[in-house]
């Protein structure tokens, strides 16, 4: 059932079509007489709102559409705006170590490399200073242990 305000959020074509669909699963079922069937079809194709939809399935039970993107705005961020996904990896004193070099090469040697590729001519170092940090943020997530 809608959630307070979520009744009132308007609703898709498609998802209109899939409570149209679901309705005839319905009737294929005997859950539904055909007057009612049809019924209920014209009130689906007519609905606009999350409420409108979800009143025609209250008598039935499942399956019934998939409402789940006609959230409000809020709810909506709410959903988007969580905690990040939990890997279950704990980092150890190696890895942060191993991650502060990463960071130390970024920070320093990016910009040593854009000095001695600018000055000398050595524009190797711009691959080493990638790969190295590259290479420390693998080893970082290698040297983490499970939670």
């Amino acid at each position: 059932m809608a959630q307070g305000r979520d009744a009132g959020i308007r609703i898709s074509g498609a998802e209109r079509d899939e409570a149209v669909a679901l309705l005839g699963t319905h009737l294929s079922t005997g859950r539904l007489e055909l007057a009612e069937y049809e019924f209920r079809c014209v009130r689906a194709v007519a609905a606009r709102t999350r409420g409108d939809i979800e009143a025609l399935f209250t008598d039935l039970p499942c399956p019934h559409p998939d409402l789940s993107a006609a959230v409000s705005p809020k709810q909506r961020l709410k959903q988007a705006v969580g905690r990040p996904a939990d890997d279950g990896l704990v980092p150890t004193p190696a890895s942060e170590a191993v991650g502060m070099l990463g960071g130390m090469t970024m920070l320093l040697g990016v910009p040593g490399t854009i000095l001695l590729t600018v000055f000398k001519g050595l524009w190797w170092t711009i691959v080493v200073a990638v790969g190295v940090t590259i290479l420390a943020a693998a080893v970082e997530e290698a040297l983490k242990k499970r939670g």
